[in-house]
């Protein structure tokens, strides 16, 4: 069998075909929601590693929350049980009217240690 040899060409580009322009500009989208944390779901994950996620607006609206970054610090009894002595995690406590900013793309996890409590939060992503 034998092999054909092929000559290589020679390919110049002289312009361009396609006009870039201006680039896009940032579009974000929100989504918001008020999770319940009970005695017997005394965690919730907000939001999992994302990222195109901006930033979380957080707004604790009935007892002192622990923020962490898993579920295996989340379900930590120090910060589900007791009174937050020692917690595994930052506490943020009630808002009053005002929302915490979390920023990055880690996991966001709440646990809670007095129930009910409430916290609402909006996911803010860039597409």
């Amino acid at each position: 069998m034998s092999h054909t040899e092929i000559e290589p060409i020679q390919v110049v580009v002289v312009s361009g075909t396609v006009d870039v322009g201006t680039p896009r500009p940032k579009e974000y989208r929100a989504s918001h929601k008020t999770a319940v944390l009970t005695a017997a779901n005394p965690t919730y994950q907000v939001a999992g590693y994302d990222p195109a996620r901006d930033e979380v607006y957080v707004n604790v609206l009935d007892n002192s929350v622990v923020l962490t970054s898993s579920n295996g610090q989340a379900t930590d009894l120090a910060n589900t049980t007791g009174t937050l002595t020692a917690p595994n995690g930052r506490i943020l406590g009630v808002s009053n009217g005002s929302e915490y900013c979390i920023k990055g793309q880690n996991e966001i996890w709440f646990s809670a240690a007095t129930y009910p409590t409430r916290v609402g939060f909006t996911v803010i992503r860039e597409i």
